[in-house]
């Protein structure tokens, strides 16, 4: 007996769909995690940044030039769960999960009446270096969960009048308060808010004061609330914007001479314009036999991150077409996000792709949305992509998370993959 596919309308408004989804993301970022009992690469500096700017309020001799509020994150799961790997990884675990959720409904908001939604949930889902990152203590993580969600509630609030201005302020001060990825993409965000409401309601004397309170004052109240252990030190403001412009001026001096001993990570994970374009894998092992090891891999998502820069242009195409402004959201917020990578003058980490990565799949999902309505079936093209992205992503779980494998269903990859020491 011959069974139909189920209907588009399934992909487009499920939300049992989105929460299996969520699930699973859940299930691969928690399965394991603690196990390591030792760090995993720059842990052993996150979590002595963490303990020392808890306990002292200073951050020692790593970090100073960076925001705290992760590194008081990571402090205060320690002392809530002790300083074991619970204690250290547990928020990201939350962070990575909870951002998954953020993507799809932020998808909603732009692609209304689309399978995009579904599709970036998926790919986020699955990425297996976001899976990776979120069983770490990794700052990537949860800086762009606190973006993403000041995103969802700056949507709600252009896009459904819903009051959530003041929690979108909340959101991108402790966005601004982890770190600067999104420098250029906070201000491209209010700009598009500013725009959308003159568009829909006008701009008044009103609107301004909310706008100038709930993005601007409070904003940076909680940035300045996340250095209370700082300012409890005795420091003023004046001495805070001395630091923050020596900041700047030390991470422009930052060399390749600075990154002696990480050379080779630097190496592997790629400058910023081969992000997007060239397949990328590396990291460590720790082989038991000649049939079995354990590893920790760290890849840039082939696959569907390469998919990226074409999927921009066919979705900006669409959106100018459609004269969306919404759907052009996502586009120009990777760009900003790129531009700052590309503009930097110093060596800059493979993993600092990944605050990029919700605005490229973004775009991927709602180009595969655009093709496969213009092919008419919508159906059979989501039902594919999916299955495709969680393949992916169960093959890789298992060398990205330090599980035991056999070496033969993986020697595909591992012969890619440039080592870097056992762990």
């Amino acid at each position: 007996m011959n069974r139909e596919l189920p209907s588009a309308s399934v992909f487009i408004n499920s939300w049992k769909l989105a929460l299996i989804i969520l699930v699973l993301a859940a299930v691969l970022r928690l399965w394991g995690a603690f196990d390591l009992n030792e760090y995993i690469e720059d842990e052993t500096l996150h979590v002595s940044y963490a303990k020392s700017l808890g306990t002292y309020g200073t951050t020692a001799n790593w970090g100073w030039h960076h925001p705290q509020l992760s590194g008081l994150i990571v402090y205060g799961t320690i002392r809530l769960f002790g300083d074991n790997p619970v204690g250290w990884r547990s928020s990201n675990v939350f962070f990575g999960t909870a951002s998954v959720a953020l993507i799809f409904l932020i998808g909603r908001l732009l692609y209304p009446g689309s399978g995009a939604p579904i599709l970036a949930m998926s790919l986020l889902a699955f990425d297996p270096d976001h899976i990776y990152l979120s069983r770490t203590t990794f700052v990537e993580i949860p800086v762009t969960f606190f973006f993403l969600l000041y995103l969802y509630l700056l949507l709600e609030y252009t896009e459904n009048r819903k009051a959530t201005l003041p929690l979108a302020g909340i959101a991108m001060g402790l966005t601004m308060g982890t770190k600067a990825y999104y420098a250029l993409a906070l201000p491209m965000s209010v700009l598009y808010a500013l725009l959308r409401v003159r568009q829909d309601r006008g701009l008044d004397r009103r609107v301004i004061i909310d706008f100038v309170v709930a993005l601007l004052m409070l904003p940076f109240a909680v940035y300045f609330l996340c250095y209370w252990k700082w300012f409890g030190r005795g420091y003023t403001l004046f001495d805070f914007i001395r630091m923050k412009m020596d900041a700047v001026w030390a991470l422009q001096q930052l060399t390749m001479d600075n990154f002696a001993h990480h050379r080779e990570f630097l190496a592997a994970g790629g400058k910023p314009w081969e992000w997007f374009i060239k397949p990328a894998f590396w990291g460590h092992q720790r082989l038991f036999s000649k049939e079995t090891g354990i590893f920790l891999i760290q890849c840039n998502n082939p696959p569907f991150r390469l998919l990226t820069l074409p999927s921009l242009l066919v979705a900006s195409a669409y959106a100018f077409k459609r004269r969306a402004a919404r759907e052009l959201l996502a586009p120009a917020l990777f760009v900003g996000c790129y531009l700052l990578m590309m503009l930097a003058r110093r060596p800059i980490f493979g993993y600092s792709a990944l605050p990029l990565v919700p605005f490229a799949y973004l775009a991927i999902a709602r180009s595969v949305a655009v093709l496969a309505e213009k092919m008419k079936k919508e159906t059979a093209v989501y039902a594919c992509f999916l299955l495709a992205v969680f393949v992916w992503g169960a093959y890789m779980f298992p060398i990205v998370s330090a599980r035991l494998v056999p070496l033969a269903p993986f020697r595909p990859i591992l012969s890619m993959a440039r080592f870097l020491g056992n762990f």
